[in-house]
Formats: C-alpha cells, structure tokens, sequence
C-alpha cells in the first residue's frame, strides 16, 4: 500500500515548517455542508490503526467551543457525518482525510464555572455500525453462500465482498474493491457485516477499510490478479524530524511453524446422495420383523416427515457429509428410479405414491413420506441423486522453517479461516500459497518502534509502508504503519504518532 497523494501545492508544505497545518471540520447538515469556523476548534485527534480481527478502523475526537450543542441547532446529534480537513496557509491548501460520524454519546456540552464552556464529540467511522448486528438488515439470519468469488466489481452479484457488505446495507457503487478470482464453494454468513469482512480481508491479505472517498474499500492484497500492489517505501523518516522513539520487541507474533486449518469444501459431479434398499429380515417368536443390516430408512413408509439426510462419496471414495446439494430429481425421476416387487392391482401403478417429496427447504436433506395406497408392494429400492458440495472437516496445510526450529525451538501457531480457496495462484493452491506466506510473516518479526514527529503525516496510511532512520550513522529501516495518530490543538504545535513494524 502507499501513501494518499496529495495535491502538489499541499505536499510540497509537508516538510515546511514555516507553514502551521491547522484543521477544518465539516458538518454535513440537512440543508447542506457547514464548515466550523477554525477559531471555535480547540482540539482535534483522529486515530486509525489495524485491528486483531484485520479491517482498518478510524475515530476520533473534537473540542469545540460551547456553542455546538442540540439546543442550538437539533442536527447536532448522534450519527451527524463530520468531515476531517487539513490545511496550510491558505485555505486553499487543504486535503481531505477522514470522514466520520457522531458517536451515540452525541454532542456533549461541558462547563467549568462560567466562562469556559465546550463541547466534546467523539467520532466513529463505519466500521461501527457495520459491527453493530442491530442495525443490520436480516442480521438474525445466517446466509448460505455456494460458489462466489472473494471480489469482482464487475460482477457484484457473486462477489463476496458486495454479498456481505450488503447485509450493512452498502450497495456494490459504493464500494472500491480489487479483483481476487477465487471462488469459495460454500459458506455462511452469520456475523456482523464488519466481522465477516475482516475474516475474508485477513485470509487474502487485503485491506478493509470505511475510507474518505468511498464508503468501503476492499483493497491492496498481494494477490489481486489485476491491480498492481506494492510495497514500496513513500516516505523517508530521520533523526532530525523524529522528535521521539521507543523499539520493542513484537516476539508474540513469531512462530516457525504454522497449521492452516479449515473446512474444505469440495463441489462433486452428480451422484447418489441417499438410497433406501430391502435388507434381510429376521422375525422373532411373535413374528415381528427386525432388519439387523440397514438403518431406519424404512420410515419413509410410516413417519411424517421423515428426513433423508444427504451423503456423497470424495475422489478417494470415503463417504462425506453433504453441506448443500443441487440438481436434485425431480419426483417423477423420484419415482420412476425405483425399484419395486409386485403386481399393481386395479388402478394401481406399482409404486408406492408420495405424500411428500421436499427437496427445497433444507439444501442437505430432502423430507419424504410414501405411501402403497393399499396396493401390495415390496420396495426394494429407493434413491435420490444430486450434485453435492461435501465437507472436508479439519483440513489443515501445516509448513514449517527447520533452521528456524533448530535455532529458537518450535513454536507453533494455529490459524483458521472459512474463507480459504483451493483454486490455484501461480500454479499452487491458494492454501498452501497463503500458509507459505503466513509462515513468512510469522519469522519475519524483527522488533517495532513508536515514532512521534513534528511532520504532519496527514497522507500517511495504516499498511503503507515508509523508511526511518533513527541516527545519521544508522542505515535507513524499512517499516509498515500499523497505527497513526494525528494530534492537533489551537495552542500547541502538531504532532504525528505512528506505530510501525520492520519488515
């Protein structure tokens, strides 16, 4: 990832400290956008940093003067939309950088004696609400879904991305996404819009993110087929313009062993998903049947409702369970595949007649009552045939570093994502290729740093990576921002905090 680009007369004041960045807040109100004047904001801090779950989060907070509250204008209230402006100069010198929301705290008046009246508004982005399952449309019900691809703008209807963003009510204009072709045979969705789309960006390495210019952004991952990607450094950080540091080690994220672990799911041609077939009968002294040798599929003829629970047969032949199956036979094909003794009597075709035959309600499963309509009838065989897509549970691809091992002893990490693709990335199986490179990330840990400086970052993002040199007879370190914080207040100079790893 890089850095935002900034407009010419903008960058070129980055480094001019002659020149005191300020800040500029926009309300965006019914009747139209308002801007702040610059004398009533006291403070501003605004924050974006990675979160554990792996979508970017932004907030932050305004202190205004006291005049910025509901008594004053009934807009100034939760969910009010804030733009976040930097500035040099003139005014004309700005750049647009966060857009975010009121907090459900609203606008919060505050009074020391009588003279010293102001407002607080915490800000949020999307990511909140979009985390917020209340707010979401359908979030009690969890969504199936079979052969999607993670994302493809030009295709929004079977793009993971745009699926899942649905349910937080974003339709597919709003959304910047790349183009990551690999399809995903099943899934379900269950969780808030924003979990489920951390979980899908941390399997491809992409970034999420509810950005300035889009409402969602799915981005940056090293294995967009058609988007360039790049680490490339964008900034260069030295001693002179540091203004403190701190180096700790990141040891909690080594490992030289890691098991990717998940459920493989494998789509099968069309088979025999369920039969029902005689077997040999015993009777005991009272004459009543007992059959020793087969389930209880011969409920088909006596229970309602009787659940025909789909099985399918793997490559190797080892019988899985089934998740979700199409092209199943029709109840004509239902019936005429069945295998009967008997002579039909008077009217009668033969076969037993359905009472129900319901294919649709559940997808690994059919429901099925039959009947003989007093006809005399041995049923030797009954099935139904379909496509199936099969589960592979505990499915892991396990790779290791063995001069790492003999060097630190093993330390193993486990991770899981229900998100993963078999589909090939140059010429390897994307599992395996993102297991490789996880492996990578977990050895490549070679300390972090807190860095503050008077530079204001303002075009600095969380992913981006940049180089810092902490003392003139050091070489150059090359980092990725994990975290930023920018600090503005009336009275005092500007502050840029960044939170950086090596790599």
């Amino acid at each position: 990832m890089r850095f935002y680009e900034l407009p010419p007369e903008v960058e070129s004041k980055i480094r001019d400290t002659d020149s005191r960045p300020f800040v500029r807040v926009v309300f965006e109100l019914a009747g139209g956008d308002v801007y702040i004047p610059d004398s009533d904001i006291l403070e501003c801090v605004t924050t974006s940093y990675k979160t554990e779950d792996g979508g970017i989060v932004n907030f932050g907070e305004l202190l205004l003067k006291g005049l910025y509250d509901v008594e004053h204008n009934s807009e100034y209230t939760t969910g009010l939309g804030v733009q976040i402006w930097y500035c040099f100069g003139s005014r004309e010198n700005t750049f647009f950088r966060f857009h975010l929301f009121v907090d459900d705290n609203g606008f919060q008046s505050q009074e020391t004696g009588y003279l010293d009246k102001t407002t607080k508004v915490r800000l949020i982005d999307l990511s909140s609400i979009l985390n917020d399952t209340k707010l979401q449309r359908n979030w009690t019900d969890a969504q199936t879904i079979v052969h999607a691809v993670v994302s493809d703008r030009l295709h929004p209807e079977n793009s993971l991305v745009h699926i899942i963003a649905a349910r937080g009510g974003i339709n597919a204009a709003e959304i910047n996404c790349g183009s990551l072709p690999f399809d995903v045979p099943y899934v379900v969705v269950a969780g808030s819009a924003w979990k489920e789309l951390c979980a899908l960006a941390k399997a491809y390495d992409a970034v999420v993110e509810c950005g300035k210019d889009l409402t969602l952004s799915f981005i940056e991952s090293p294995y967009d087929t058609e988007n360039e990607y790049s680490e490339d450094s964008c900034f260069e950080l030295t001693e002179n313009e540091i203004t403190h540091y701190r180096f700790f080690n990141n040891n909690d994220k080594y490992a030289n062993n890691v098991r990717l672990k998940y459920t493989r799911y494998v789509q099968t041609e069309r088979q025999e998903l369920w039969s029902y077939s005689d077997a040999p009968v015993w009777y005991d002294e009272d004459m009543r049947p007992y059959y020793p040798f087969t389930d209880d599929t011969r409920k088909i003829i006596s229970d309602t409702d009787y659940q025909a629970i789909y099985t399918a047969k793997n490559d190797e032949g080892k019988t899985r369970n089934v998740v979700y199956a199409d092209q199943i036979d029709s109840e004509q094909d239902f019936l005429d595949a069945m295998e009967v003794t008997g002579p039909s009597t008077g009217s009668g075709t033969g076969l037993p007649s359905v009472i129900q035959y319901d294919t649709t309600t559940y997808k690994d499963r059919a429901i099925v009552q039959l009947s003989r309509d007093g006809q005399l009838i041995g049923l030797r065989k009954a099935a139904i045939t379909g496509r199936a897509i099969i589960s592979e549970t505990n499915y892991s691809v396990f790779v290791k570093d063995d001069n790492e091992i003999a060097t630190k002893g093993q330390i193993v990490k486990n991770i899981t994502s229900k998100y993963l693709s078999d589909d090939l990335f140059e010429n390897e199986p994307f599992c395996q290729r993102r297991a490789r490179d996880f492996l990578q990330e977990c050895i490549n840990c070679k300390g972090a740093y807190y860095l503050t400086t008077y530079l204001p970052l303002i075009h600095a993002r969380v992913g981006a990576f940049m180089d810092i040199r902490l003392n003139k007879d050091s070489a150059f370190k090359k980092v990725r921002i994990d975290e930023l914080t920018f600090r503005y207040k009336k009275e005092e100079a500007f502050s840029s905090e960044i939170w950086v790893t090596r790599v």
